[in-house]
């Protein structure tokens, strides 16, 4: 499966589509188009795309094709044909959606990284500010030498704390 991206080139407008029941699998699961088109190794994204591209006639010949090549299901006991006419009927028309380009998904990651890292440093920079008054306190020196009124310096013997 080539698709990788956490932001699909399409829209909503194929979610009824790529989730969408076809019957059971093997395992007497659901099986989605999205899952049939995952387990044929084929991008559930790209394909919707590519069928809602398609003259209906071609898209239900591929999509038929894309079912019964996969593997480990019980094919034999769907009705292929009339499935594959009301997947297909869910399909937006072509003319009506408009693919996302793919410059407009790397602008979204980039802006997420951007977030991801300002986010970061200001996250260190609080915890910076935030501790270096804990580190200035007054109290016990950790100086094992005091000096004496004629500045000569001499060991302090360690406290004893019950």
């Amino acid at each position: 499966m080539t698709h990788a991206a956490p932001a699909p080139l399409i829209g909503r407008e194929f979610d009824s589509f790529l989730f969408a029941p076809i019957g059971d699998d093997g395992h007497g699961q659901p099986l989605s188009v999205l899952s049939a088109l995952a387990r044929s190794d084929v991008d559930p994204w790209e394909e919707a795309g590519a069928l809602a591209r398609m003259p209906r006639k071609k898209a239900k010949a591929r999509l038929t094709a894309l079912i019964v090549a996969l593997p480990d299901e019980p094919i034999a006991a769907l009705r292929l044909d009339a499935i594959a006419s009301d997947l297909v009927a869910l399909l937006p028309r072509a003319n009506n959606f408009v693919p996302r380009p793919q410059s407009d998904v790397r602008r979204s990651e980039n802006a997420q990284a951007w977030l991801g890292l300002s986010v970061l440093v200001v996250l260190t920079a609080m915890a910076l500010i935030i501790s270096a008054p804990q580190s200035q306190r007054p109290g016990p020196s950790t100086n094992s030498y005091a000096s004496t009124a004629n500045g000569s310096m001499r060991p302090v013997p360690p406290v004893a704390h019950n």
